[in-house]
């Protein structure tokens, strides 16, 4: 099985990851094969490190980095308030709770 991963980073600090089991070289432009030696690491860390990549655009290396918190998700109270909230302003009715 082949991961790659992309080269460059989003906004958030993460690279995309990509696992094939039918692959044998990277297939996508933008992105670097991760070699078995590390493929742990990079799955560990999902993507946020830091790459460190040879001459010949190679990875050779990750440092993991700290993944941004992620918001908690709504609750269904919280649900059912913003579909009242928006019914009503959609309906332009004012409910009173």
């Amino acid at each position: 099985m082949l991961s790659i991963i992309e080269i460059q980073a989003r906004p958030d600090g993460g690279h995309g990851l990509q696992s094939q089991s039918h692959r044998t070289e990277c297939w996508l432009p933008g992105w670097v094969a991760v070699p078995q030696s590390l493929s742990q690491a990079v799955w560990d860390c999902g993507g946020y490190c830091v790459l460190e990549l040879n001459e010949a655009g190679e990875l050779t290396g990750i440092t993991p980095t700290e993944r941004p918190v992620q918001p908690e998700a709504p609750t269904d109270a919280d649900r059912l308030e913003a579909q009242v909230a928006y019914t009503a302003m959609m309906t332009d009715t004012l409910l009173e709770v």
